[in-house]
């Protein structure tokens, strides 16, 4: 039977899943806009935060509004693409800019059609090009002169590299000035990062403010099933000293510039991302944009360099696009692995030791839903104490309700002796009022944490389970309404359906339908909610809770019934020897 205090801790953990996703995009992934089109984070240390005196749409100088040296002819080179192959991607490298990303296509990952994933946008360019600020409102940009390159003349246009072994591809530009810019790049077979090495000589000219740019100036295309699911988590992000400026997109142009030692900065999606690292200097400052519509998103960022008053200058980076491994993203060492959300700060060590506990199962069983069933086997053996005694501790209150009622009547004008009698009275019978809740109120850190883990890591993306569980990180939906219920959506999910029912089953079991009419009204209420909330869940999350439930039930049949109840006929004798006495007097 429900009592008041389990009903509460089922109220809370659907407020808590509700409003999670609020949390996340208010308080997590947000910031309080300074003014219209602007945002300012404090930022602590070497590190000031200013707000930028432009709009952000004026502060990405497209190539074709400004002033670019001019490269006599016999100097240019034909524009070309090769496709770079490694063990986990494809990237097509233009000789524009001097190598300039155009796509980038996963090996590993999938959409939900099949294909691999395309990270990048059709028609992609400027990213990882250099530009020389002039001022805030004009920029010397090279992203659309392709520079020379031995590799690139030796292949045909959109050939393709095979990386078996560290390879170097170098792209040279001179000016009629004899100005000069080379860009050296490094991929290795493995892996998701590559070095980036950029050589300046007699560039006074080029930058007069002694200052050039690194940018990534096109953002990420949509790769999920769900556009709204996915856009929810654009962000863009940059490293200042020890400090991590973020900012998620909406649908008005937010602009941060932060000033100081400029480590980093960084896009990201909901499963992938995309960095570029000041390896061998920090930079002076940083600059990050974002907006979205209800289908696209639009976000850049870019990395600016002091170049020191002589001849020749050199800048290493380090290059990183990949997919939201936690563990490959701190093996890095940059701290990019700090981009990825796990929840508050006490929810996250319980989040992060399930990812890990999961993957080192993985490794020994091959299907992510198998490790799932043993992971709810786990949490039940160590929950079944405290489960037992929540159990016993509702059964005993159920008993005692005739005894309470008994003595509302006799103090029904006295509250504050009513209130020590009834205390008495659970000392006397070893009742614990909050008993009920118990094991509800221990559960709650653990399902937030399995609804973090399950909705934002790149390890369950697309892992199926059986049948109509193709992807257990999102909604096991297997058909969809032609309108939308409100909280439960358009598509119909077969767990929750499940879930709901392994609700009424245990209700029943605890003794709900035999109770008053408020508690018979609860029994279909809670179900229902459930129904209604973990509908657009994903479907790990709902099979799990599926099965803990299932092993609850089976649990009550076979083990806590049978010594619950011997344990409760011992107190109905006492009652009854307590009520004859009473009589008797």
């Amino acid at each position: 039977m429900f009592d008041r205090n389990t009903v509460i801790a089922f109220i809370l953990i659907a407020l808590i899943m509700i409003f999670m996703p609020f949390y996340q995009k208010q308080f997590v992934g947000e910031r309080e806009p300074v003014s219209e089109g602007y945002q300012r984070e404090k930022v602590q240390g070497p590190a000031e935060v200013t707000e930028t005196e432009f709009p952000p749409t004026q502060s990405i100088s497209k190539p074709e509004d400004v002033p670019v040296h001019h490269v006599p002819d016999e100097m240019s080179a034909e524009e070309k693409e090769l496709v770079i192959s490694t063990d986990t991607y494809f990237l097509t490298l233009s000789n524009r800019g001097g190598g300039t990303v155009t796509q980038f296509r996963f090996k590993e990952y999938k959409t939900f059609r099949g294909n691999r994933v395309h990270l990048l946008k059709p028609g992609a360019a400027g990213n990882l090009g250099m530009e020389f600020p002039i001022s805030d409102t004009e920029t010397l940009s090279f992203n659309e002169i392709p520079f020379q390159s031995k590799v690139f003349e030796q292949h045909s246009n959109l050939d393709t590299l095979y990386i078996n072994s560290p390879r170097t591809l170098s792209f040279t530009l001179k000016t009629e000035e004899n100005q000069e810019i080379t860009r050296t790049f490094t991929f290795s077979p493995e892996g998701y990062a590559f070095d980036l090495d950029l050589v300046l000589k007699n560039y006074a000219g080029l930058a007069p403010n002694m200052i050039y740019t690194l940018n990534w100036y096109d953002g990420f295309a949509i790769t999920e099933k769900s556009v709204d699911d996915d856009l929810n988590y654009s962000y863009v992000y940059s490293k200042v000293g020890e400090e991590l400026t973020h900012l998620q997109l909406k649908e008005k142009e937010q602009n941060i510039r932060t000033d100081g030692d400029a480590r980093w900065v960084a896009l990201r999606s909901k499963y992938f991302l995309a960095s570029v690292v000041a390896e061998s200097r920090p930079g002076i400052r940083t600059e990050i944009y974002g907006a979205r519509s209800k289908t696209e998103r639009f976000f850049n960022a870019r990395l600016f360099m002091r170049l020191p008053a002589r001849d020749i200058h050199e800048d290493q980076y380090k290059v990183v696009i990949a997919p939201l491994d936690e563990s490959y993203l701190t093996s890095l060492g940059y701290g990019h692995e700090h981009v990825m959300n796990w929840g508050w700060k006490l929810i996250k060590p319980i989040s992060v030791g399930i990812l890990k506990l999961l993957r080192f199962m993985r490794g020994f069983i091959p299907n992510y839903g198998v490790v799932l069933l043993i992971f709810s086997f786990l949490v039940k053996i160590i929950l079944y104490p405290l489960t037992h005694k929540s159990y016993e501790s509702m059964k005993r209150m159920q008993e005692l309700q005739p005894l309470l009622a008994e003595l509302k009547e006799k103090h029904a004008n006295n509250p504050q002796a009513l209130n020590q009698e009834t205390m008495k009275m659970y000392k006397e019978y070893g009742v614990n009022p909050l008993g009920g809740c118990l094991p509800m109120l221990f559960q709650m850190p653990l399902l937030y944490a399995l609804f973090i883990v399950f909705r934002t890591t790149i390890e369950l993306r697309g892992a199926s389970f059986v049948w109509w569980i193709k992807d257990l990180s999102t909604p096991d939906v297997i058909f969809n309404l032609p309108f939308s219920i409100p909280l439960y959506g358009d598509g119909v999910a077969v767990l929750p359906i499940i879930m709901a029912l392994t609700m009424i089953l245990q209700q029943k079991m605890t003794g709900a339908s035999q109770a008053n009419q408020q508690q018979k009204i609860m029994m279909w209420f809670m179900p229902v909610f459930f129904l209604l909330i973990f509908n657009n869940f994903p479907s790990g999350l709902n099979l799990y809770y599926t099965v803990f439930n299932l092993l609850t039930i089976l649990q009550q049949k076979l083990f806590i019934n049978p010594s619950v109840h011997a344990k409760l006929a011992e107190q109905r004798e006492k009652m009854d020897a307590r009520q004859k006495k009473a009589k008797k007097k």
